[in-house]
């Protein structure tokens, strides 16, 4: 058989099972993180107390990534790993389930956070990696958890709303356990497609890159208002009379908004590159906060939910084009993992903290306009620092 035609056909398998992955890890996380701090509250934590199991989660998480990271690219143990990520998450969950009191929960949350934390930036530089390979967009592959997120979320809403919301439990310990048996069983090549050797230089150099550095400065300002929207949003509809299948359908329509945009994003940066789509993203985000601070529909909210696939399913795929077009050949996952610690672990333990607070002192009226300010700073930052061109001194894996 032809050499090219056997990486294309392993490339097309390991593209197949990228999906899978992505559509099993985001059903289990669609089954947890929207109905997690109802789960909290009912069992009587405070505000603060929600924020600080959130914010502990993506702390823990961020001091885990990219040691985490650094030992897959160096040693290759990509896939390894991500099996101890999925093993391990499940059962730290499963013992969370068996416990309402607060002292109890902060270790075992701490131990879910450093198990899962590896599992996304693996699959994300994997997948940049196979759909450049293809010819593909990485949205293409990662439209695999979109679907995934829809079918969890909507479906364990209804679940809790007609049993108990104990559900969300089962059906997260599920979905991890089946991914995990189909990681055993559809073995994936993981981390990069080619693997040169890993060099502290390289990552010195990525880091003290101007680009690189001010896109993570503005993606921390805009991301520590999508994390205090999302670990708070579930309340918010609450408080203004969505019942518990009504929260899960806010949540499934946002992730159906996520498609579209995972499937055309490569042709979106083609045309306007990822900068571009960076700027569109942080501005639909802003617009979106702030436009929450006006309504107290639970119809209007739904409604507004679309604007998710402009704002954060743009951030996600450009954010991690804009990067890998940055990164040394060999440092893909700890580039990611970076990426990832910045975006879902530093700002959203900032916004975690910051919403609890104003969850508890303020309204959601100042809750949504004070993160929108938030994201507004962020994107006038990325937009002042992207006027600069930026020159790679090394190879990158764009």
């Amino acid at each position: 058989m032809n050499p090219d035609n056997t990486t294309h056909a392993r490339l097309k398998g390991d593209a197949i099972n990228l999906r899978a992955l992505y559509f099993g890890y985001f059903m289990a996380l669609g089954a947890l993180s929207p109905y997690i701090s109802l789960y909290y509250q009912r069992g009587g934590l405070s505000g603060m107390e929600i924020g600080f199991l959130a914010a502990l989660i993506l702390v823990a998480s961020s001091l885990a990534a990219i040691p985490w990271g650094i030992v897959a690219d160096r040693f290759g143990l990509h896939r390894r790993i991500l099996i101890l990520g999925f093993l391990f998450a499940a059962a730290f969950i499963f013992l969370l389930s068996h416990t309402s009191d607060f002292r109890l929960m902060v270790p075992l949350v701490l131990g879910y956070a450093v198990f899962v934390a590896p599992i996304v930036p693996l699959l994300d530089s994997t997948a940049v990696g196979v759909a450049h390979g293809q010819g593909v967009s990485f949205g293409e592959i990662r439209v695999g958890g979109s679907v995934g997120w829809i079918i969890s979320v909507w479906l364990v809403g209804i679940l809790i709303q007609r049993m108990n919301i104990q559900w969300l439990f089962l059906a997260y310990v599920a979905c991890m356990l089946l991914t995990l048996m189909y990681a055993l069983l559809r073995p994936t090549q993981m981390g990069s497609v080619q693997m040169p050797q890993w060099d502290w230089d390289k990552l010195r150099s990525l880091l003290t890159e101007r680009s690189v550095a001010l896109f993570l400065a503005s993606t921390f300002l805009v991301m520590v208002a999508n994390g205090a929207v999302q670990n708070f949003f579930s309340l918010y509809m609450d408080g203004i009379g969505a019942t518990e299948s009504l929260i899960g359908v806010a949540w499934a329509v946002a992730a159906i908004s996520e498609i579209p945009m995972m499937m055309y994003s490569g042709r979106l940066i083609g045309r306007i590159g990822s900068t571009g789509l960076l700027k569109l993203s942080f501005s639909v985000y802003a617009v979106r906060w702030l436009l929450f601070s006006f309504i107290h529909d639970p119809m209007w909210a739904l409604a507004l939910q679309m604007l998710h696939g402009l704002s954060f399913a743009a951030f996600l795929t450009a954010g991690v084009t804009y990067l890998n077009e940055r990164t040394p050949a060999g440092l893909g996952t700890t580039a990611q993992s970076i990426f990832s610690v910045v975006s879902y672990g530093l700002a959203a333990f900032v916004g975690a903290l910051a919403g609890g607070y104003l969850y508890d002192h303020g309204s959601m009226t100042v809750f949504f306009r004070v993160f929108g300010a938030v994201t507004i700073a962020g994107l006038l930052l990325f937009w002042v620092s992207s006027a600069r061109p930026w020159r790679a001194a090394y190879e990158t894996n764009a």
